[in-house]
C-alpha cells in the first residue's frame, strides 16, 4: 500500500467523506528510513471539503506515501479494514495544491472572530509559548488531518502574532513522532529559543520558526516547564511524577541535571512563575496545573513551599477530575461548576500557559478553549482563549491571581456605546464578537449573551443564570461595587469579575446575531464590536 508521491506544492490536501472509516495516511523518508508526516483523516467523495497539511519543507523532494487501517488509542474516530483495493480507491483523494484559499478558509459560519482556531483539525494544549524579537509564538497540541483525531498523531502546531490578535499560522515545528505538551524558554547562553516536550528540548536557529534537538532532560518527561531560577543560578524543571504530583529538578547547563523535590496535588500542565504582588515590592511564586487552580508561595530553588490557605476561603478548589478529588488544598484559578458530576468534563478552559520571555515584565497566558466547532460540521474544532493578564493582588479573599484579557484587544474595536444612569441597556443588532465592561451596584442584576448575573453577600457567591442552566459562583466583593468585564465570540463567552481574581469561560450553544446588554438600578456599561482577527 505504499506509493511515491513528488510533493509539487506547498500542502497536500485530503479530501473529507464522515461517512468513511479514517485511514492512517505516512509520509517516509525512504533515504533516512523514518515517517516524516502522519496524518489520520476521513478519505473520501464527500461534499468537496478538504484539510490539508502543510508540506513546505519537503517541496521538491519525492516521498513514500502509504495507507493503513487507524488504531485509536482513543476510540475517537470510526476505525474499519483497509485491503489493497480500498487504499488505491482513497489515494485518490490526496493532492499537492499551491494554495488553499477556498470560499470558507478561514471565514466559516461557526469561525471565531478573535478567539486563535486552526484552519484545519483538532488542536488542544498551548504548548511552549514564547515572545522572541518582537513576535508572540504560539505552539499547541494539533492533530491536522482529523477533528477526532484527537491526541493520537499530535504535533506542535504553530502560530504568531505580533499583537496577541491578529494570528499567522505556520508550520508545524515539531512533527511525527507523536509530540506531547511541553513549555518554552530563552537558552540564557545562547539567548536562543528553546522548547521542550516529555524528556527533549530543542533549540531554534531562527528565532521560533524550527527546532533542533539540542539536549535530553533526565530528571522528568511528562509535561516539563523549565526556567531560569535567577537566585540558584540554575534551571529549574517542572515535570510530571505521577497522575497527581511533579518532580522539580535542576540543571546548570541543560545537561546534568539533579532531582530537588516533589509537590503533590496537582494534575498535567504545571505553570510556576514569580510574581510581583501589585502595588509592594514583594514577590511570591504561584504554581497552578492544567485546571488552573493554584497556590502562593516562596521557592528557593530547590523546595516550594506555599503559603497558609485562609480557613474559611469561599473559592476553595473545587476537583476537575476524580484523581485530584482529595486535594483540595488550592485555589480555583478557573471557576469549575460544581454542580456537574464527576462523570462529566467539567472544565472550559485548561492547560493554562504563560507565554516566557513577555517583555516589560509582563504575565501573559492562554489556555485550551474547549468548544467542539466540528459538531456544528465545521473542519476545525477547538480553540484558544483570549490572552489574559496576570497579576498578583490584594483583593477582599485575600492576596489572589488575577486574570483579565489584556489591553491589546482594544485596538481591535469596531463601534463602542456607553449607556449609564438608572437600568442603562445597550445594544448591537449584527454582529458575534463583542466586549463589555460593566460597573452595577451589589443589588441589581446584568443580563448579556442570554446570561443573567447576580450577587448575594449573605452567600458570597454570584449566581449565573443561562442555556437551561443555573448555578453559583464564589466571589467577595467587599464594600465596592460589582464588576464585570464580559467576552463575546462565536460559541465563546469568558466572564472577568472584580479584578479578575474569578474568570468563568462557557460555551453558549447559540447562533444568535447581536447582543443585548442591561442592567438594574445604577449601573454604566460600555459595550464594543470587536473586528476579525484571526485571518
Amino acid at each position: 500500500m505504499r506509493q511515491n508521491m513528488l510533493i509539487s506544492e506547498r500542502y497536500v490536501t485530503f479530501r473529507c467523506d464522515p461517512t468513511k472509516s479514517a485511514v492512517c495516511v505516512n509520509f517516509i523518508d525512504e533515504e533516512a528510513r523514518c515517517i516524516v508526516e502522519q496524518v489520520f483523516v476521513q478519505l473520501g467523495e464527500g461534499d468537496g471539503r478538504r484539510t490539508f497539511v502543510d508540506m513546505e519543507e519537503f517541496v521538491g523532494r519525492t516521498l513514500a506515501v502509504e495507507l493503513w487501517p487507524c488504531k485509536s488509542e482513543w476510540g475517537s474516530y470510526p476505525e474499519g479494514e483497509l485491503d489493497e483495493e480500498t487504499a488505491e480507491s482513497r489515494r485518490r483523494f490526496i493532492a499537492c495544491e499551491a494554495d488553499y484559499t477556498d470560499a470558507a478558509h478561514y471565514s466559516e459560519p461557526h469561525r471565531p472572530l478573535y478567539h486563535f482556531t486552526t484552519a484545519r483539525g483538532w488542536i488542544n494544549d498551548p504548548n511552549g509559548c514564547i515572545y522572541y524579537d518582537g513576535l508572540w509564538h504560539l505552539y499547541y497540541q494539533h492533530c491536522p488531518g482529523s477533528t477526532d483525531s484527537m491526541w493520537d498523531n499530535n504535533h506542535w502546531g504553530h502560530a504568531t502574532s505580533p499583537d496577541l490578535f491578529c494570528w499567522t499560522e505556520r508550520q508545524p515545528v515539531l512533527r511525527f513522532p507523536h509530540q506531547a505538551s511541553g513549555t518554552g524558554f530563552i537558552d540564557r547562553e545562547s539567548c536562543r529559543a528553546c522548547v521542550t516536550t516529555g524528556n527533549l528540548i530543542f533549540e531554534s536557529p531562527d528565532g521560533g520558526f524550527t527546532y533542533k534537538f539540542k539536549s535530553y532532560n533526565t530528571a522528568g518527561c511528562g509535561d516539563p516547564k523549565i526556567f531560569w531560577h535567577e537566585e540558584s543560578g540554575r534551571y529549574i524543571a517542572i515535570t510530571l511524577r505521577d497522575i497527581t504530583s511533579y518532580s522539580i529538578a535542576s540543571s546548570p547547563d541543560l545537561v546534568e541535571w539533579r532531582h530537588e523535590s516533589d509537590v503533590e496535588g496537582y494534575r498535567e500542565c504545571p505553570e510556576f512563575c514569580r510574581y510581583r504582588i501589585e502595588g509592594t515590592d514583594e514577590y511570591k511564586w504561584v504554581l497552578n496545573g492544567g485546571d488552573g487552580a493554584y497556590r502562593i508561595g516562596d521557592f528557593d530553588g530547590h523546595e516550594f513551599k506555599p503559603d497558609p490557605l485562609e480557613p474559611d476561603r469561599p473559592d476553595k478548589y473545587v476537583h476537575l477530575m476524580e484523581a485530584t478529588r482529595n486535594f483540595t488544598e488550592k485555589y480555583n484559578g478557573i471557576f469549575i461548576d460544581s454542580t456537574l458530576p464527576d462523570t462529566e468534563n467539567r472544565y472550559t478552559a485548561y492547560a493554562h500557559q504563560n507565554f516566557d520571555n513577555a517583555p516589560d515584565g509582563r504575565h501573559v497566558r492562554i489556555a485550551w478553549y474547549t468548544v467542539d466547532f466540528h459538531k456544528y460540521g465545521e473542519l476545525f474544532t477547538q480553540a484558544m482563549t483570549v490572552p489574559q493578564e496576570l497579576s498578583l493582588r490584594r483583593r477582599p479573599v485575600g492576596l489572589r491571581l488575577c486574570a483579565m484579557p489584556v489591553d491589546e484587544i482594544k485596538a481591535h474595536y469596531g463601534e463602542t456605546r456607553t449607556a449609564r444612569g438608572e437600568n442603562p441597556s445597550v445594544a448591537f443588532e449584527g454582529g458575534t464578537a463583542f466586549d463589555l465592561t460593566a460597573t452595577l451596584e451589589q443589588s441589581g442584576a446584568l443580563a448579556v449573551g442570554g446570561y443573567t448575573i447576580t450577587y448575594s453577600a449573605a452567600d458570597r457567591a454570584l449566581t449565573v443564570s443561562g442555556y437551561g442552566r443555573s448555578f453559583p459562583v464564589p466571589f467577595v466583593a467587599g464594600s465596592e461595587k460589582l464588576r464585570v468585564r464580559a467576552l463575546f465570540d462565536t460559541f465563546c463567552a469568558e466572564f472577568f469579575f472584580g479584578d479578575g481574581e474569578v474568570y468563568l469561560p462557557l460555551k453558549p450553544y447559540s447562533e444568535a446575531q447581536g447582543i443585548t446588554a442591561s442592567a438594574t438600578g445604577p449601573a454604566t456599561l460600555t459595550l464594543s464590536t470587536v473586528v476579525r482577527t484571526v485571518k
